[in-house]
């Protein structure tokens, strides 16, 4: 079973969040100049720098998580934000984040890791082609390509 962040810390502060996914793209130079491109493979991870500011019995928990709930290196489920929202997502520590903290006041602490994320969670493809034949349902835009199939036989 996959551990999930603990509920009660926050998650970390967007204005200080990036992501940078890992290149997914294979190209090939041609001896004629032109060059060729493919997937190479259907799932790439993406990295998140992250920065949280916990209070400081939140950093005890946090340091906690990052010792015992996941043991520094194993996945564990954490809400990243992306744009279809917060979604869950499967992530592990790349950086340990007691490697780069420091106070920010006597109460407040601040952390820094770099975070896997397993799967970045983008459109699916039936979401995709719900855009692309949008305001169209799949099935209305095959009854329409069937309509005119029959049209041109007529």
């Amino acid at each position: 079973m996959m551990v999930n962040y603990p509920l009660s810390l926050p998650l970390p502060r967007l204005k200080e969040v990036s992501y940078k996914r890992q290149s997914n793209i294979l190209r090939t130079e041609m001896s004629s100049g032109r060059a060729r491109q493919r997937r190479r493979f259907l799932s790439v991870p993406t990295f998140m720098e992250a920065t949280w500011r916990f209070k400081k019995d939140e950093a005890v928990a946090f340091e906690g998580f990052v010792d015992h709930g996941v043991q520094l290196t194993g996945w564990f489920l954490m809400d990243i934000l992306t744009p279809k929202g917060v979604v869950k997502h499967q992530v592990r520590f790349v950086k340990d984040p007691l490697e780069n903290f420091k106070p920010i006041s006597a109460l407040v602490w601040q952390y820094q890791a770099q975070v896997e994320v397993k799967e970045y969670k983008a459109a699916s493809e039936e979401e995709m082609v719900a855009q692309l034949l949008a305001p169209l349902t799949y099935e209305q835009y095959c009854d329409s390509i069937q309509e005119s199939i029959n049209n041109y036989l007529e």
